[in-house]
C-alpha cells in the first residue's frame, strides 16, 4: 500500500499591500506634521507682560547674543545689511520689519540695528517677544 506524501504548505507573504501601507502612513504624516522654518539664528526672545499675540508678517531680522544678524532667516554681515533691508523694504514698503532680538543681546547692538533699519527706510518695526508667565496687571485673565 502506497501513501501519498503530504504536500508542504508554503506560505506567501505578498509585500505589495504591505508596502502601499507604508507608503499610505508615510503620505499620511507628511500631510498632517507642521514644518518648521529654521532659524538662522538661536534666539531667546525677551518677555513681556503686555505682549499679544500676532503672527509676524513681513520682513524679520533676527539679533543674536554675539550680535550676529539674519534677514528672513539668512544670516547678514553688518556691512551688507542696510543694502538687503533696503531691496527688500522698496519691493514691499508696506509690510512692518519684525525685530527678534534675543534677551541677553545688547542694547546697544540693538540699537544699532534699529538705526540700520531706519536709515534703510523701515519706518514701521514691530518688536517680537514672548508673553509673560508672571502676574499680569488684568487680573490673569
Amino acid at each position: 500500500m502506497e501513501f501519498e506524501g503530504r504536500s508542504r504548505i508554503r506560505a506567501h507573504l505578498d509585500m505589495a499591500p504591505l508596502i502601499d501601507i507604508v507608503f499610505l502612513l508615510l503620505v499620511f504624516f507628511m500631510l498632517t506634521s507642521t514644518f518648521l522654518i529654521p532659524e538662522a539664528i538661536e534666539l531667546e526672545l525677551p518677555e513681556s507682560e503686555t505682549a499679544s499675540s500676532q503672527v509676524p508678517e513681513g520682513i524679520v531680522v533676527a539679533l543674536d547674543r554675539e550680535g550676529r544678524v539674519a534677514v528672513n532667516g539668512v544670516e547678514v554681515a553688518w556691512e551688507g545689511l542696510r543694502e538687503t533691508l533696503a531691496s527688500l523694504i522698496e519691493t514691499q514698503p508696506q509690510v512692518p520689519v519684525v525685530l527678534r532680538s534675543d534677551a541677553r543681546s545688547e542694547v546697544q547692538q540693538l540699537l544699532r540695528l534699529m538705526d540700520e533699519i531706519r536709515a534703510a527706510g523701515g519706518d514701521d518695526i514691530a518688536l517680537a517677544t514672548l508673553p509673560s508667565d508672571g502676574p499680569r496687571g488684568d487680573g490673569g485673565n
